[in-house]
């Protein structure tokens, strides 16, 4: 009789998005104050950044600097810039003008962003 080993799959960080928005598609993914997205509002939130950054010519392994307070668009770009395959340096608003001065020079960004669009 031979051995039946169970089916498994890593599950990375956007198929994990992906398959929620799949699975679970109008349940609550973020919720922030009064705004909350579905998992759906949610992944095609971070699709339309990652296209965005393709667009204004982000490559696969640039670095991409983004400077946000920890809110919704942050969560986004930690979806986002890697869908777009490259890498984000996240910068929060609390640093000092010098330290993200230094993070920017060190983390060798090509890219920065300050916020995302707004999607309604």
């Amino acid at each position: 009789m031979s051995e039946r080993r169970p089916y498994r799959t890593e599950l990375k960080p956007l198929e994990f998005l992906r398959r929620s928005a799949f699975v679970y598609p109008d349940k609550p993914a973020v919720v922030h104050g009064a705004r909350s997205y579905t998992y759906r509002e949610f992944e095609l939130r971070v699709r339309r950044l990652a296209e965005g950054l393709l667009r204004a010519g982000v490559e696969p392994g640039d670095r991409v600097a983004f400077l946000s307070p920890n809110t919704p668009p942050l969560l986004e770009a930690h979806y986002g810039v890697p869908a777009a395959r490259g890498v984000l340096v996240a910068i929060n608003t609390r640093l000092g003008a010098g330290e993200i001065a230094y993070i920017l020079e060190h983390s060798g960004a090509r890219r920065s962003l300050r916020g995302v669009p707004r999607h309604r």
